[in-house]
């Protein structure tokens, strides 16, 4: 599981912890309301084609910009075949 810190030239960066990255991703879906695990695919919460993928990633980059990070869009998993686990686990790898 990856750290709520990164060390990096001697400066301590702040990172997204796994449950803020998991809770980001979940709220930019249209049915957030029908998370029921991280091994649930994206398609089940309504991300089902390009344009639900390009709300996804949208979203996700304004809530973790709110954070005080910010993130590549195209670093961001996300499509109806991803599980909200690697979506997540891209977020918390990438956010900086």
């Amino acid at each position: 599981m990856p750290s709520d810190q990164n060390t990096e030239g001697g400066a301590t960066a702040k990172r997204l912890t796994v449950r803020e990255a998991q809770l980001i991703v979940v709220a930019a879906t249209p049915h957030s309301e029908k998370f029921d695990g991280p091994d649930q695919l994206l398609k089940e919460l309504g991300i089902l084609g390009d344009a639900e993928v390009t709300a996804h990633k949208a979203g996700i980059k304004i809530a973790v910009k709110a954070k005080g990070l910010d993130i590549d869009e195209n670093d961001i998993q996300s499509g109806p075949g991803v599980d909200v686990a690697d979506c997540r686990d891209s977020v918390v790898i990438n956010a900086k």
